[in-house]
């Protein structure tokens, strides 16, 4: 087999489990830490931390530390050409489906709950509250 085809292969193979597919989606809504995924998914940490690691090594996502949590976000424009095509193709798919939209209600829920933060505006930045003079 030569390196595009296997370059190929694993690409499809990070994006052609059910679980990394939501992970995608979740990502297509809002930066995510491992801690929120896990629980808006129902599943333990390392089995995502595992999908997480796949989808970064085949160059979906990318992990950026903010302080003393780790985000993930959906790789931008150096991302490999293959990459932004299947991306173009899983940002389109299952926008209708109820799972998805309970999920990304979760996560928006989750954020608040979980790690303290606000709703990250599309630009995938994550924000932290600011602390008033009356915050404990």
């Amino acid at each position: 087999m030569n390196k595009l085809m296997k370059k190929t292969s694993r690409y499809l193979k990070a994006i052609a489990d059910p679980t990394r597919l939501k992970i995608l989606k979740l990502l297509q809504h809002r930066t995510s830490c491992v801690c929120e995924l896990t629980s808006v998914l129902g599943l333990a940490q390392p089995t995502v931390s595992r999908h997480l690691r796949v989808l970064e090594d085949a160059g979906f996502v990318e992990s950026e530390r903010r302080g003393l949590r780790m985000d993930y976000v959906l790789t931008e424009d150096d991302a490999p050409p293959m990459v932004r095509q299947l991306m173009g193709l899983v940002e389109e798919w299952h926008e209708d489906d109820q799972e998805i939209k309970t999920l990304r209600d979760r996560l928006d829920v989750t954020v608040a709950e979980i790690c303290g933060s606000i709703p990250v505006k599309e630009d995938h930045v994550s924000a932290q509250p600011e602390r008033s003079e009356y915050s404990s």
